[in-house]
């Protein structure tokens, strides 16, 4: 692959770029390009507000704590901004001891402060990402206006920090390495004029910073000379905003693009094209999520348990995995996906059995064609998914059951699931740290939550143990109960259909030389995990 001269958006020959006052940038003369492609452009810099725009802030911001992707592919917590940390014998009491001497990109000093300051954000009303700091006792008085703090911080000078929660959560250090929690300069957001669009506002300690932002067009991001940890191999990413798949492909294979995601690439081109003449350029990255097909106990027929078992029964997994995915990936029989701490290896299987789907309706009385429910599709979702939605429609049929596929908008989509009146619909969970109550919780955790997804679950007392476990301060005890409500809520209860969780391959150019994908199997990566020639 013939690498194209660099990019007219940023030249390598670029030795300062000023983004704000007191601020430069330092670019070395001839410093490498990475370029890589968006099919959309991102709507914010600051994660309060997106619960999809990551790209940014998981490279210009840092956290807490890291997770590392290791050798063998598994994966561990290392500190970050937080060099050590104790936790009170009753298990809500953290105190962390955070890095000395690490700088914003503009010169200013990391402290506590700008800690308590980032939960703080995340606690503004408007934020949709204040799940985590909302476990930090008096964060609800503080986000409601009661008060003008939250309890439960204390700043204890300028290196240390406790934090004490309303419950024990035995997960909540793998919370905070979430892309969500990436620590915030006070100073800078609280003088900010349009924070979350102002590039000049997007200052963190991590190891780039943002130069340009062009809607509809391009990001650049370049190395911050102030970070505290190992240099990148990296010096300059641009991110092109590049709506059209076909359009990827053709600037990856005229060396535009050094890093291609292949989600966004048809099955038969990945097929045809990139096992074949690039087999050598591909790389698999772990993907931590599970597709699964959402039933409304609510619904007319789905209130049904038995009709939710002949679902389960009739759904062919492998051939939809074999035929929209080529069979990349593999089947999940229960909640917590697998490579997720505390997935279970020896759940029950989930049987494929469209005869005995039949007998089982007939034998509960229901004529054939009788049950019918609506699938909903967002039309901002990939094709993929309404193949999906389509053979699970062609299977469902062959045991008597009507599936009618309804297009809603994205907007119409999330509001009728979060008021819990979608029928069905098919959707994917990609984890967002690594600890199995990031799947659990969120979708069983509060009869609010099973509303909010649609599903509905009628089980309070599955349900209060699903929130009680995270309060379960030994690991293999708190997997166990995981495990055991997992297997209730699906093997007996039949309340979801776990499908599969796919693999995640990248094409790489000529460049690079190494590339580790985010642990979790994020389209969004870690520049510094990039090593170029």
């Amino acid at each position: 692959m013939k690498r194209k001269t660099v990019m007219t958006l940023l030249a390598c020959t670029l030795a300062v770029t000023s983004i704000g006052a007191g601020m430069s940038v330092m670019a070395e003369e001839g410093g490498n390009v990475l370029d890589v492609a968006l099919s959309e452009d991102i709507a914010t810099l600051d994660v309060m507000d997106t619960s999809n725009d990551y790209y940014v802030p998981m490279n210009v911001f840092d956290r807490l704590f890291d997770i590392k992707v290791l050798e063998d592919g598994s994966t561990e917590i290392v500190n970050s901004l937080c060099t050590d940390y104790s936790v009170s014998d009753d298990g809500l009491t953290y105190t962390f001891t955070l890095r000395e001497g690490v700088k914003y990109s503009n010169g200013e000093d990391f402290t506590a402060e700008d800690v308590e300051y980032t939960f703080m954000h995340l606690l503004s009303p408007e934020s949709i990402n204040a799940d985590i700091p909302l476990e930090v006792k008096g964060a609800q008085e503080f986000m409601d206006g009661a008060a003008d703090t939250v309890e439960g911080i204390t700043v204890d000078g300028d290196y240390q920090i406790s934090m004490t929660l309303s419950a024990p959560n035995a997960g909540f250090v793998a919370e905070l390495t979430s892309a969500v929690m990436g620590i915030i300069d006070k100073t800078t957001v609280e003088a900010a004029s349009n924070y979350g669009v102002n590039v000049e506002e997007c200052i963190g300690t991590g190891p780039y910073i943002v130069t340009e932002w062009a809607n509809n067009d391009h990001i650049t991001l370049v190395r911050n000379e102030n970070y505290w940890g190992e240099a990148p191999s990296v010096d300059t990413c641009v991110i092109h905003i590049v709506p059209d798949a076909s359009t990827q492909n053709l600037m990856y294979q005229n060396g535009e693009l050094d890093i291609l995601d292949l989600d966004y690439q048809d099955a038969s081109i990945i097929a045809s094209v990139y096992e074949t003449q690039y087999a050598d350029k591909l790389i698999a990255g772990n993907r931590l999520a599970l597709t699964y097909m959402s039933l409304n106990a609510d619904s007319e027929y789905l209130s049904d348990p038995v009709v939710r078992q002949a679902i389960q029964m009739a759904v062919d997994r492998q051939t939809i995995l074999d035929a929209v995915y080529s069979g990349k990936g593999h089947l999940e029989q229960s909640i917590i996906p697998t490579g997720v701490l505390g997935h279970n290896d020896n759940a029950t299987e989930i049987v494929y059995d469209p005869e005995g789907a039949k007998k089982l309706l007939e034998d509960a009385g229901y004529k054939d064609g009788e049950i019918t429910f609506e699938m909903a599709y967002d039309s901002s979702s990939s094709t993929n998914v309404q193949m999906v939605d389509q053979i699970i429609q062609q299977q469902l049929a062959a045991v008597g059951i009507n599936m009618e596929i309804k297009t809603y908008d994205q907007s119409s989509w999330l509001a009728t699931r979060k008021s819990g009146e979608l029928d069905s619909f098919v959707g994917t969970w990609t984890m967002d740290y690594n600890d199995p109550a990031n799947i659990m919780v969120t979708f069983f955790g509060s009869v609010e939550n099973t509303v909010l997804r649609s599903d509905n679950y009628k089980d309070t007392d599955v349900i209060d143990r699903v929130a009680a476990a995270s309060t379960i301060i030994d690991d293999d005890e708190r997997y166990a109960e995981y495990q055991a409500l997992e297997e209730k809520i699906i093997h007996e209860d039949f309340s979801w259909v776990p499908l599969f969780s796919l693999d995640h391959y990248f094409a790489i150019g000529d460049e690079v030389e190494s590339f580790v994908p985010h642990w979790a199997g994020y389209s969004d990566f870690f520049i510094k995990d990039v090593t170029m020639k």
